[in-house]
């Protein structure tokens, strides 16, 4: 295997070379039947210890190898279905107990800053600076300082009327209910801010949020933000933090993001999961869903009720 190949590698690839139980988990748009009998004829020779079928768009197969071997026939299955979301992971290491989501294209249908300058007449210049930034392109931070200057003057009240007016992406909620019901401490973590967060985190029910906060005179927005800026080392940090006074490992967490921001946590956390991510965090992570929704991270993170869900 090339060094470029481990670039995108769980850390799971290099904890153990012994041989042990991995679950291919597989999820489609539509019934997940003929993908399951195209896994199975990509497998060879490889036995198929359990099979338990999910829901009608998601199955898990276990599979026993060593993690090297696990890790291309991973590599493989992912290239040949790409009308289908694939994991593979030790089933030792799949139970998660701690849930951190990004807001903006993650959980939400929109990059809620760039939704506020569209109302306000600027969408076109602060959606270029926005996209850059979610690219890697730019610093993230400097480039929020720069968009919220520019927006100095304007009412707050652009940004209730966008929170109210948001859609959630696809299978968030039945995300967000999966690991309540599963006891899983959830947060939701998100360089936006606070008028449109918060309604988002109670309505979907996270337990905790970090978000940015507007400064503001009058209810008119000053063209400042007040510190900490949720950037992405502070998001990295929430994670840490949290696992730590929570008494869990950072092996027990799962993170979703779609943007090069979201790239430490997903890194840091046990399973990393890249929501139809911009091209740098896709390439970093090993953990996809790019054909299907986020209901499918119930599915890679084997919550007991993700039937139910």
């Amino acid at each position: 295997m090339t060094e470029s190949a481990y670039d995108e590698a769980p850390r799971w690839l290099l904890r153990s070379d012994v041989e042990q139980p991995f679950v291919v988990t597989i999820c489609t748009r539509g019934e997940v039947d003929d993908a399951v009998v195209r896994l199975r004829s990509m497998l060879g020779n490889l036995q198929i210890h359990d099979e338990q079928k999910l829901a009608l768009n998601a199955c898990d197969l276990v599979v026993v190898c060593e993690p090297a071997y696990a890790w291309a026939l991973f590599r493989s299955l992912r290239e040949n279905l790409a009308d289908a979301d694939v994991y593979m992971q030790p089933q030792s290491e799949r139970g998660k107990r701690l849930l951190i989501c990004d807001m903006d294209m993650t959980i939400v249908a929109a990059e809620t800053l760039d939704e506020v300058a569209t109302i306000l007449g600027m969408g076109d210049q602060i959606a270029a600076i926005t996209t850059r930034a979610m690219n890697g392109e730019i610093d993230f931070s400097a480039a929020l300082r720069e968009r919220i200057a520019m927006l100095a003057g304007q009412p707050v009240q652009v940004f209730d009327d966008v929170a109210q007016s948001l859609s959630f992406n696809p299978g968030a909620e039945q995300l967000l209910a999966a690991a309540n019901a599963a006891g899983m401490h959830t947060i939701l973590v998100s360089g936006g801010f606070s008028q449109v967060a918060e309604p988002v985190a109670r309505k979907l029910g996270f337990d905790e949020i970090h978000c940015c906060q507007l400064e503001l005179d009058a209810d008119r927005l000053t063209g400042g933000l007040l510190d900490p800026i949720v950037n992405a080392d502070y998001k990295c940090s929430i994670l840490q933090q949290r696992a730590q006074a929570l008494g869990l490992a950072l092996r027990d967490c799962c993170a979703i993001g779609d943007g090069a921001n979201d790239l430490p946590m997903l890194t840091a956390a046990g399973l990393g999961i890249a929501y139809h991510a911009k091209p740098v965090l896709r390439a970093a992570a090993s953990c996809h869903i790019d054909v299907t929704d986020l209901a499918s991270a119930i599915y890679f993170m084997g919550l007991d009720n993700a039937s139910d869900a």
